[in-house]
């Protein structure tokens, strides 16, 4: 209902999509370091960007040529980042899953030098929120059947990150931090099971990202023709 209801709004539906989730993931991530400054400073940074990769995607679509080659770059250029991503969160997840009778061994992979994959996560998520996909949604936008399926991806994803950044990301930091050496507490051993465990969800909506993505891609091919053709008439 969401999806379908942004998308009847033209070529400005895009930026009700990119222009919030990008506000909300600069709040939530400048939360981490301010809970009031640091909030709002990322808010504003994130819905200035959202609008700043709006303008672009229009400024690029309105070149000759432009459009169709941009519209598919973006799309390919998601499916090798969501692909990579769930990769990633996938082994993560051989990781942990053999360790839930072992909290203990949760943890020594979640510290120094490992940190849980902490470097790779950060890379590729923040490309995804801020680049990836709001360009592939911008660009994609004049057309039908890859806007559906690039827009269902977003909102899922961005639902995701949320949840990560006030659950996962606070853990995390929380679990990096705790001695070497010392007998876990009960409590503490069923937080770091839940988090593994809730962490499957979202390895989850990784993969199905990844899915929408890779269809979008094909959409056309699947269709018979290039996908472009609604471009010519718009939205």
């Amino acid at each position: 209902m969401v999806v379908m209801a942004v998308t009847c709004m033209g070529r400005f539906g895009s930026y009700l999509i990119i222009v919030p989730a990008a506000g909300l993931m600069g709040a939530l991530a400048g939360r981490l370091a301010d809970p009031v400054v640091g909030l709002a400073v990322g808010a504003s940074i994130g819905i200035g960007w959202g609008l700043l990769v709006g303008w672009m995607a229009a400024w690029l679509n309105r070149r000759e040529g432009w459009a169709w080659k941009m519209a598919d770059r973006s799309v390919l250029l998601a499916v090798l980042a969501a692909t990579t991503l769930f990769g990633g969160s996938l082994f993560a997840m051989i990781l942990y899953g053999p360790a839930l009778s072992d909290p203990e061994m949760i943890l020594v992979l979640m510290r120094p030098p490992w940190q849980g994959g902490l470097t790779f996560f950060l890379i590729f998520n923040t490309l995804m929120e801020w680049l990836v996909i709001p360009a592939a949604l911008s660009l994609n936008w004049h057309l039908p059947r890859r806007r559906a399926l690039i827009a269902a991806g977003a909102l899922l994803y961005y639902a995701a990150r949320a949840w990560t950044y006030v659950y996962f990301v606070p853990n995390i930091f929380a679990f990096m931090t705790t001695p070497v050496g010392v007998a876990l507490s009960a409590e503490l051993a069923g937080r770091v099971r839940a988090w593994v465990l809730l962490s499957w969800i979202r390895t989850g909506i990784d993969g199905l990202l990844a899915v929408l993505f890779l269809l979008a891609a094909t959409s056309g091919v699947l269709d018979g023709d290039d996908g472009h053709s609604a471009a010519a008439s718009g939205p």
